[in-house]
């Protein structure tokens, strides 16, 4: 891209902002699942737990495609990947629809392993594209994005359920979703692009001068795969996403469990979606005014009382505590993906954002698994045994951000000492 002003920049850039925004609402209707489970076990006459299988799957394939997409972006642009990811999202939208009665191993390849990888390719290429316009503002912009995908289930999930229950045919309403999400996230890739190389030293010229260059960034220069501190942050993000993954596959079910009517427990899936989306915004205003610590460590917290609630509102038999926690669990696991993005962002670099990015999001494969292999430990027992595993994993959550923080307060001044030294050397 030409080089523009400061000005150009932040005009442009909110544009991008805004079309990232109505993108990440389509794709985050895979989030609706549990919205769609109960009308796909009704129309295509499936058992809840075989329906249920396909969440886990998609979760996988999701991380999958967003490494995959953070390759195939360096190979055909922006614009071909973001399309292609389109395709995939309408092909798994409207095969489902299609195929879906005929057996459950289609409901898993078009809604689990096609639109998994496609909103994968989609989410990851939109995401870092569109934050690297905001080196400024990292927090918010991750946040903002973020709540857009996290809203995605809200909104449109809602209307598409609705839609069903309304009298619509429920083949249909997949397809509505395929060919209209399709063609807006495909027409988002048309207009997305990089920023210019020089985007730092215009939004944060005192970084820049740190460097000497306008270009230049140490960070960069750092494997994630290679740095210890990295998998410190996957041991935190595991455990809050299996808390969140725990919650959101099951929330209609356990609301019913602990004393909420059906209307109520339909309703509650959505407002965890609005808590869900709301963290994403307020944990990015949060990074921005501190920093990655004080970020995770919130985050933790809330992840902790989430548990607590939960397990009380089952042993009590409090409903309202139940509803506590169900937020908590949509605000920590909402917080999960905007501290990836931050934390990629400001410690590993611009350079090779997509794929840090997609490397921090990996660790939802190994959430799905963990939340399996928790689930099939406790087989048998009541609901509140999960979540009362998951509280100790919390507070081993919270602990682990105490290494993090010595590891990255290392981290970051070793990175000024070679700002200092490339300036030198510049001089």
């Amino acid at each position: 891209m030409a080089e523009m002003t400061a000005a150009q920049v932040k005009s442009k850039r909110m544009v991008y902002l805004c079309l990232s925004v109505v993108s990440l609402l389509f794709l985050g209707l895979i989030y609706a699942f549990s919205m769609f489970a109960g009308p796909m076990c009704q129309v295509f006459g499936y058992e809840k737990a075989a329906v249920g299988l396909t969440f886990n799957i998609m979760m996988i394939t999701f991380c999958v495609g967003a490494v995959a997409g953070s390759q195939i972006e360096k190979k055909i642009g922006v614009k071909g990947t973001i399309i292609l990811g389109a395709a995939m999202y309408a092909v798994g939208f409207i095969g489902n629809g299609l195929m879906g009665a005929n057996d459950v191993m289609f409901v898993y390849l078009f809604y689990g392993v096609i639109c998994g990888f496609g909103v994968g390719i989609g989410y990851n290429t939109v995401l870092a594209t569109t934050n690297v316009w905001f080196p400024d503002k990292v927090g918010f912009s991750s946040g903002v994005l973020m709540m857009g995908f996290g809203l995605g289930s809200l909104i449109l999930g809602t209307l598409s359920t609705n839609l069903y229950k309304g009298g619509m045919d429920l083949t249909m309403v997949f397809i509505g979703i395929g060919v209209i999400g399709g063609i807006i996230i495909g027409l988002s890739g048309c207009f997305l692009q990089r920023p210019p190389a020089n985007i730092v030293a215009l939004m944060c010229p005192e970084k820049a001068a740190a460097t000497g260059s306008s270009t230049y960034d140490p960070a960069d220069d750092d494997a994630a795969l290679k740095t210890p501190l990295f998998y410190i942050y996957w041991v935190w993000a595991i455990i809050v996403i299996a808390v969140g993954l725990a919650t959101i596959g099951n929330c209609a079910s356990d609301a019913q469990a602990v004393g909420w009517d059906e209307g109520f427990a339909t309703l509650l899936v959505g407002l965890v979606s609005v808590c869900n989306g709301l963290a994403r915004v307020i944990i990015g205003m949060i990074f921005d005014r501190t920093n990655v610590k004080v970020t995770m460590l919130i985050d933790g917290l809330v992840s902790v009382a989430a548990t607590v609630c939960i397990v009380a509102g089952f042993l009590l038999a409090q409903p309202v505590l139940y509803v506590v926690g169900a937020f908590c669990c949509g605000f920590c696991y909402g917080g999960v993906p905007v501290v990836a993005s931050a934390f990629s962002r400001s410690r590993f670099g611009a350079k090779n954002y997509p794929l840090n990015l997609s490397l921090a999001n990996f660790a939802i494969v190994f959430a799905s698994l963990l939340n399996l292999a928790i689930q099939g430990a406790t087989a048998g027992a009541e609901r509140y045994v999960v979540f009362g595993v998951l509280f100790v994993l919390t507070v081993i959550a919270v602990l682990d951000v105490v290494p993090f923080s010595k590891m990255y307060d290392k981290g970051v001044a070793e990175l000024e000492e070679r700002r200092k030294a490339h300036a030198a050397k510049a001089a």
